[in-house]
């Protein structure tokens, strides 16, 4: 990347970030990414493959903590984080985060022996830990964008550089983590000493978080008035009308996204005919996160030029377009998934962050809640990724068909079965992303921001 592309604007804001500070935002975003993908990826094949568990209850396990714990954790640190931000700078929640992470992260991973209901117990509880302490550094980290920069142009620039390291968390996540189980050794020691190693590499970006952002931010969250801690606030979010649109959209692409990735391994099966398709995703991977890292320029200049909402829009076309052609040429080489993906990645990256700027523009102009908005927003991801990735996901393939049984087996699934494995990748997710594009291109028209 460019570091000119990716300079902050005028070098007389008083806020301004050096390029070291931007970069030291970013990095913090690769312990969010870990954090985010490793129960994704891996928790569930771990319970069911590993340790053993009933699928059904081991996915019940994990859904009802991230809905009941991470959604509330994130808006009680949200608001306290709003509370306390004049004697307690957000950048030292990042603090907090450091310090607990390997504990969360270890005791996922430490199932002990038991029938069905007691590793569920404990799956429950440990979950439940690890959303609190997700929410308690990811919901500040995002907060401390708006008091960072002091202009749309350099919020665009600040969360670019966070999407560059989500590539870097999403290789961590997506790559790393399975190799570190195979070199470990396969089974449950496996992915226990997998969790260490990826808990010491969160802990570490959080920290150089902490140090990268420095007193800059102290500074600049000190200059607001302590609010009163009302949860009322939450309710008041929703009634603007920018907010309440862009959460709509963003939440609408987000489940798209998450139907998308929960349903490659049975695209590339199914559909493509690969049995391979274990070895090759992570190729696709590889080629989405350079995608994610190419396109960020690109991304900060078109906001610019054309403005967030259109560019938003356009990143939404591109993304959309890409799994829609990705559908229709499941058969082709494998070179062409690895491209789609790379232009896929590129769309997605690119309303992904212009959102982010959004959000940041939002909170700038209500600073007292900043920490509110930021919780709304990562609940949102919480939930909309579960909702597309498990309960959609199940209940399409479960409505056209798909056999379980057979799949263990190695054997083919009915045409049916097939065509919705492809309606659930290559259709739904798209038309989702179109609508969440419709719904900012109608608040840009009747709305437009201000400055």
């Amino acid at each position: 990347m460019e570091a000119a592309a990716l300079a902050a604007s005028a070098p007389s804001e008083r806020t301004r970030l050096t390029l070291g500070g931007q970069v030291g935002y970013g990095v913090g975003q690769i312990a969010g990414q870990i954090f985010r993908d490793i129960p994704s990826l891996l928790l569930l094949f771990f319970l069911t493959n590993v340790v053993g568990m009933d699928v059904a209850l081991a996915g019940a396990a994990i859904f009802l903590p991230k809905l009941v714990f991470g959604v509330g954790s994130d808006f009680a640190v949200g608001m306290l984080s709003d509370r306390l931000k004049g004697r307690v700078p957000r950048r030292y929640w990042l603090l907090v985060g450091a310090v607990l992470a390997p504990l969360a992260l270890t005791l996922l991973f430490r199932v002990p022996d038991g029938d069905n209901a007691q590793r569920a117990a404990w799956v429950i509880v440990t979950f439940s830990l690890y959303m609190m302490v997700f929410a308690t550094f990811s919901v500040p980290y995002l907060a401390i964008a708006g008091e960072l920069a002091s202009n749309e142009r350099q919020r665009t620039v600040l969360m670019a550089w966070r999407l560059v390291f989500t590539a870097v968390g999403v290789l961590t996540a997506g790559a790393v983590a399975p190799a570190l189980v195979e070199q470990f050794g396969g089974g449950a020691d496996g992915y226990r000493q997998m969790a260490v190693v990826l808990s010491v590499i969160a802990s570490a970006s959080l920290l150089l978080a902490f140090f990268g952002i420095g007193r800059k931010a102290d500074g600049a969250q000190g200059t607001f008035a302590t609010p009163p801690l009302r949860f009322g606030a939450m309710a008041g979010l929703f009634a603007q009308r920018r907010f309440a649109s862009l959460f709509a959209a963003n939440f609408l692409q987000l489940t798209g996204s998450g139907m998308g990735y929960a349903t490659m391994l049975y695209f590339l099966t199914y559909q493509s005919g690969r049995a391979d398709a274990l070895q090759v995703i992570g190729v696709i991977i590889l080629s989405a996160c350079a995608g994610i890292i190419a396109a960020q320029p690109f991304w900060v200049w078109a906001a610019g030029r054309f403005g967030k909402p259109r560019a938003f829009i356009a990143g939404s076309v591109i993304y959309a377009l890409s799994y829609m052609v990705w559908l229709l040429l499941a058969d082709q080489p494998i070179w062409v998934a690895y491209l789609l993906a790379f232009t896929a990645a590129i769309g997605n990256s690119g309303w992904t962050v212009i959102g982010f700027s959004m959000l940041a523009d939002i909170a700038a102009d209500d600073a007292d809640h900043s920490g509110l908005y930021s919780a709304a927003w990562i609940a949102a991801d919480k939930i909309a990724f579960a909702l597309g990735g498990t309960l959609l996901t199940g209940l399409v393939l479960s409505a056209f068909g798909f056999d379980a049984a057979r799949a263990v087996a190695g054997l083919p699934q009915s045409e049916s079965a097939v065509l919705g494995v492809g309606l659930a990748f290559g259709l739904i997710p798209p038309v989702l992303t179109l609508i969440g594009a419709a719904i900012i291109g109608i608040w840009a028209r009747k709305y437009p921001p201000v400055g």
